[in-house]
């Protein structure tokens, strides 16, 4: 078929997988437009169910599909039952969006071809977002805090919270491979867009997240990374610097504001323990809560991934969080030592990074950091999961085989 041909596929893939292809790429390379990645992972998510139904695809299961039917139940049910549902309708969408993943992951499981494609583009996507900033902040001149770089995207937040784990995911695989120029050029456009995001908790995630690899994989680098690290922050620009050095100024503006927002939070928790406030009620239900001092009468969230899920949607939407991450934790330790470790490292540093960035910010419940680290979930998982035997494969048919 002559899309196949044009994907690089095998000849013989079937037209609809063809397409669901194209369309998954599609949505990788337009992560930071959200109206054209939603499309393009609409779009997947239909042909790969059409080509499920025509038999062409083969269905699995794997042990994440629970923990985020789990949460977009959890939504639903937040939704219907909070004080003002007008937001039910709109909450629906949360089940389009979990169905990324295991259109994902069926893709890569039955076209083994597409993980490849995909890490490319997923590169790709990075690099030219990296390159976009750059040249809002060089040529355009965005570089103080009111006008900071977005790249693709529509926001510096949504902007840092892409490039954080495609950053470490260049940066992993130059290790494995360091005489390769690309991740090298890669590794260094990325994480220097990062720095000049001028986000903090993005940075305190790749600072976290390349500290944990370094005490697993090779605790004796810390030797070297700490005065490294020292002698970066001692001579970088002074703006850059004043702005981590205000991470520990709490008389800021924003450090007030999120020190408010958690405190509010628990109030919250306490008030609505079960079901939360429900999805998008927070904005609404925040001033009845915040304190006399903080600087913002009105929030879009609680700038935390922790505080916000059990506060918006109850004790069972930050379960279902804390297992999804557990779980795919689980999976990386399962091909730690294994032959596709890199991956495994992959998954630990992207999990571990937007963990601690989500502790001041809440960049779960952004749609296209949210799809990111699923996209990076369902090719970690592909990688190195074992092959499905012969038994195991006419088992998944029927949806009760694989790992």
């Amino acid at each position: 078929m002559w899309l196949a041909r044009r994907l690089t596929l095998p000849e013989d893939t079937p037209l609809a997988v063809s397409i669901a292809v194209f369309w998954y790429l599609f949505h990788l390379f337009c992560a930071g437009w959200v109206a054209s990645s939603e499309c393009g992972a609409f779009f997947a998510i239909v042909a790969v169910a059409i080509a499920i139904w025509r038999r062409e695809l083969r269905p699995s299961f794997h042990i994440l599909y629970f923990p985020l039917a789990l949460y977009a139940l959890d939504s639903t049910i937040s939704a219907l039952f909070a004080d003002r549902a007008i937001h039910s309708f709109g909450e629906s969408a949360v089940w389009l969006k979990i169905l990324l993943f295991p259109a994902a992951l069926t893709l890569f499981r039955n076209v083994p071809r597409t993980r490849e494609l995909a890490l490319r583009v997923l590169l790709a996507f990075g690099a030219f977002s990296a390159a976009f900033g750059l040249v809002q902040y060089f040529v355009f001149g965005q570089r103080d805090l009111e006008h900071r770089i977005t790249g693709p995207a529509a926001h510096v937040m949504t902007l840092s919270g892409l490039l954080l784990p495609v950053a470490l995911v260049f940066l992993i695989l130059w290790f494995h491979d360091s005489k390769n120029l690309l991740l090298l050029g890669g590794t260094i456009l990325v994480t220097f867009a990062l720095l000049l995001t001028f986000t903090r908790s993005a940075w305190l995630g790749w600072i976290v997240a390349v500290s944990v690899l370094l005490v697993l994989k090779r605790p004796r680098a810390l030797v070297f990374a700490v005065p490294l690290l020292v002698l970066f922050v001692t001579f970088m620009p002074m703006p850059l610097f004043s702005r981590m050095v205000s991470s520990f100024d709490m008389r800021q503006s924003s450090n007030l504001d999120r020190i408010r927002m958690v405190e509010a939070g628990i109030e919250i928790i306490k008030d609505y323990p079960l079901l939360g406030v429900g999805p998008a009620n927070i904005k609404e239900v925040y001033p009845l809560y915040r304190k006399p001092d903080a600087p913002r009468f009105r929030i879009p969230h609680l700038h935390n991934n922790f505080i916000q899920l059990w506060a918006e949607r109850g004790v069972l939407g930050l379960a279902a969080y804390l297992l999804l991450v557990g779980l795919f934790l689980r999976e990386c330790a399962r091909a730690w030592d294994g032959p596709e470790s890199r991956f495994a490292e992959i998954g630990v540093a992207v999990t571990v990074g937007l963990a601690a960035a989500g502790m001041f910010e809440f960049n779960f419940g952004d749609t296209e950091v949210f799809w990111i680290m699923l996209d990076i979930y369902a090719l970690v998982i592909a990688f190195t999961e074992r092959p499905l035997r012969s038994n195991e494969a006419a088992a998944a048919v029927v949806g009760v085989g694989g790992p």
